[in-house]
């Protein structure tokens, strides 16, 4: 019996050292080493990639948002601003989550620009939270965590070997690291955009314009105005992407369309207070934000328009000053308050 089960431990371990030997080998996370080009790095989990492409990955400036930054083109964004620049994200994230992983890229790099798409997290999440559970073993400093990583049959099943497997037939890393990942061309146009759009539905009782501001009050404080005063030597550019009409007129009907406005304002006014933040804003394009084409729902966009906006926001073009910020914001509530805006959309998109 003790030979047996002598027999069964060692096995046990050859099995875990073996797999810790061809984890950091392979090292699909990127937790020592940059990506290599004989490598593909496939997956699409930000949770466990993005520390290690944060620490370790080359780069000059750092774009964190949501999934409606995902298909950016860094070669575009970094070619506007002459900054080598690698995408962060986290579908659905929150504050939170861009502040943490902020924290691990500032480890080893002292970026020139944060990109930084301003998203409906900052309203309805407060800032302590996290889109879910994080590999926390990934993101601290401590070398007694590794063994999480090189000794997980997790990691090497869902990751080193997929990584080999997807590197022997050839495929690309680039959509995660630089370019699109997920867009395809039948997934937009009028009827995608449309799908899930209630044209019918009923009005909710109207919300105070101070609806969202404990939350968006604790993402600045606890999170933002923190990190942009840690790091001076950084430019951050906060943007307010477009989103399509059918995005306005839910939150008329949800009863919260001022209260976004004036969440807006007080976002925009606080951060342009910063030294080194600036502030654009792009809800008020009216060809982007009433072209059904270029949606697949009420708020995710073409590639073109993510990166076009890196080209645009290179150029100045949308960028908000304590004086202009409230102009801006008025005039592009009372737009898409319209009816007429909307029912032209709709119907002659």
């Amino acid at each position: 019996m003790k030979k047996w089960l002598a027999a069964v431990l060692c096995a046990t371990l050859c099995i875990l050292l073996s797999c810790g030997a061809v984890n950091f080998a392979v090292d699909p996370l990127m937790q020592y080493r940059v990506p290599s080009d004989r490598l593909s790095y496939l997956t699409f989990d930000y949770d466990y990639v993005n520390p290690g492409l944060a620490e370790n990955a080359a780069y000059d400036a750092v774009l964190v948002g949501t999934s409606l930054t995902e298909n950016a083109d860094m070669d575009v964004w970094g070619s506007a601003f002459g900054a080598y620049t690698v995408k962060l994200i986290y579908p659905g994230g929150t504050t939170r989550n861009f502040t943490k992983i902020l924290d691990v890229a500032y480890r080893t790099h002292r970026p020139e620009y944060v990109f930084w798409a301003v998203d409906d997290s900052l309203f309805d999440r407060g800032g302590t939270e996290l889109r879910h559970e994080l590999p926390e073993y990934l993101y601290d400093t401590n070398p007694l965590n590794d063994v999480s990583y090189l000794l997980n049959l997790r990691i090497f099943y869902n990751y080193t070997l997929k990584s080999v497997v997807s590197s022997l037939r050839g495929k690309s890393n680039r959509p995660i690291l630089r370019g699109n990942v997920w867009a395809v061309e039948d997934a937009f146009g009028k009827k995608a955009a449309l799908k899930k759009h209630d044209v019918n539905a009923p009005q909710k009782p109207l919300q105070d314009e101070t609806y969202y501001m404990d939350n968006v009050r604790e993402n600045l404080d606890t999170q933002i105005l923190p990190m942009l005063r840690a790091h001076p030597e950084t430019q951050f550019l906060f943007f307010f992407p477009p989103k399509c009409i059918t995005y306005w007129r839910n939150a008329q009907k949800d009863g919260v369309y001022d209260a976004k406005f004036y969440a807006m304002h007080q976002i925009a006014q606080t951060l342009l207070r910063e030294e080194n933040a600036r502030v654009f804003f792009y809800a008020d394009r009216e060809e982007w934000t009433t072209d059904l084409s270029l949606y697949m729902d009420s708020i995710h966009f073409r590639p073109l328009v993510i990166n076009a906006l890196g080209e645009e926001m290179a150029q100045g073009v949308g960028e908000l000053t304590a004086d202009t910020a409230d102009d801006v914001l008025n005039r592009c509530a009372d737009m898409w308050r319209d009816e007429a805006a909307y029912t032209a959309a709709i119907y002659n998109s």
